[in-house]
């Protein structure tokens, strides 16, 4: 919260919002601004709509978001908030069993410029929060375009291979720092608890 205040951030994009988790944290941290959560899966999607009805300055949006407009499939996880566009691979599995597909849906897509121009005010502090489990290089390419209106990124970022095409944590770190976007603190994310192995870091970048 200190580093949202340093920044001024009075908007945050909720990329990956499954059913609200990480708005709510925010919430209990003291982050009094908007919120805007992107979630495609629809069961998830009603539960997020449901606890996102009492707060006004809380909107939910039924899509996912990335590097084009239009529809993509999706992976349904069992536990839900692993469900990826991505393919998962054996570690991830290994690591959280419940992470397991047990189908595929198509969901809407949009290009993330398009919702920062849709969802986003001149002279706001933008942002950037994604959780799309393997998707979030594709998610940063997709707002090239709007960087100007971007303060920062939060991003879960994997330290090996959890899903295929991924791109991991050391080569986004230089791609955002290459852009213009320091990274500014780093907190432990996934666990492997059989053998204590940290395999995602949340990590925040800001200009």
């Amino acid at each position: 919260m200190e580093l949202f205040r340093r920044f001024g951030i009075d908007l945050i994009f909720d990329i990956g919002a499954n059913t609200g988790q990480y708005a709510q944290k925010m919430r209990r941290l003291g982050y009094e601004g908007e919120i805007v959560s992107f979630e495609p899966l629809p069961d998830a999607f009603e539960e997020l709509t449901r606890v996102a009805s009492n707060d006004p300055r809380w909107d939910a949006v039924n899509m996912a978001v990335g590097n084009k407009d239009g529809e993509i499939d999706l992976n349904v996880s069992k536990n839900s908030y692993s469900s990826s566009i991505m393919e998962m691979l054996p570690k991830h599995l290994e690591s959280a069993p419940d992470s397991i597909y047990t189908g595929s849906i198509e969901v809407p897509i949009c290009k993330t410029s398009s919702v920062v121009y849709t969802y986003s005010r001149e002279g706001q502090h933008l942002l950037l929060k994604t959780d799309t489990q393997g998707y979030e290089r594709q998610v940063y390419e997709g707002c090239r375009d709007t960087f100007d209106k971007i303060t920062g990124f939060q991003m879960e970022l994997s330290l090996v291979p959890l899903y295929r095409g991924e791109t991991l944590m050391q080569e986004m770190v230089d791609l955002l720092r290459n852009d213009g976007f320091k990274l500014m603190l780093m907190e432990p994310g996934h666990q492997d608890y059989r053998t204590s192995e940290i395999l995602q870091v949340e990590a925040l970048f800001f200009k």
